[in-house]
């Protein structure tokens, strides 16, 4: 199975799609499956966009997709991440809704999704939002508006009881991963270690073949509980893609390439 791992795109469906298509052509295969780890960008709305939306990115492609009955054009499934429209994800889910527009699967925080191709079957698990520290022990029903861009400490031990999964899509960095941001002579610009509780209890209960997240807008391998990490960059930045040949039986996985290159 041919799988495309995407990062934070806010908005940019337009790239995303258009980058996911050329990053098949380079490497000769078809995607059966794209996976994203949150900040897909989902306003339907755009008056109803955050205030770090409005400074930075805007409302992006998504209402013109849905307005036009626009549809994936490879199968995608996504988590939130912490700038996308909760209340109405929400809403659709409550509606019993799993898509939000044709091929573009919203898969909540705690839950699984089984993923189909001719050669099989593979399981993928996600925890969407970022680590709030006021939230992470509330009821994930008791979260209203913004504060539903964090994860809570029973969707995770939702997902754990729910057994292993071939991938984790996770939005923010398990606790314990390290990030260097380089000046171009080298020497650290800045330094961060991820205080994400819960996300590497995770990742030891699940034992995915592999894990990805976004959010920190940087290309990084990262290791938790010895299973492989791969954090995302943002559309159009080194290391926003990331391509996977899995089959659907045993652990072993290959990397297939990058896009754009790294380096």
């Amino acid at each position: 199975m041919f799988i495309c791992a995407a990062g934070d795109n806010h908005g940019a469906v337009d790239q995303l799609y258009a980058d996911v298509l050329a990053f098949e052509e380079s490497l000769g295969v078809r995607f059966d499956h794209v996976l994203h780890v949150g900040d897909f960008g989902i306003w339907p709305d755009p008056n109803r966009i955050d205030k770090a939306t409005r400074k930075h990115d805007g409302a992006g492609d998504f209402p013109v997709w849905l307005a036009e009955g626009r549809g994936a054009p490879r199968p995608t499934v996504f988590i939130k991440g912490n700038h996308d429209d909760f209340v109405w994800l929400e809403e659709q889910r409550a509606a019993g809704k799993r898509e939000v527009i044709p091929g573009l699967t919203y898969l909540h925080s705690g839950a699984t999704i089984d993923l189909h191709s001719a050669d099989g079957k593979i399981r993928v698990g996600g925890i969407g939002g970022c680590y709030g520290p006021s939230n992470y022990e509330r009821r994930s029903e008791e979260l209203q508006s913004r504060a539903k861009r964090h994860f809570t400490r029973d969707e995770v031990e939702r997902l754990c009881r729910r057994g292993g999964v071939d991938v984790l899509l996770l939005h923010d960095a398990p606790a314990s991963v390290e990030f260097n941001w380089r000046r171009p002579d080298g020497s650290v610009r800045r330094w961060y270690k991820s205080e994400a509780q819960g996300l590497a209890q995770a990742v030891t209960r699940t034992r995915p073949r592999i894990c990805f997240f976004g959010h920190h807008h940087t290309r990084l391998d990262a290791e938790v509980a010895g299973i492989r990490c791969l954090g995302l960059n943002k559309v159009g930045m080194p290391g926003n893609l990331v391509a996977l040949d899995m089959p659907a039986r045993g652990r072993d996985f290959d990397v297939l390439g990058e896009w754009p290159s790294v380096g």
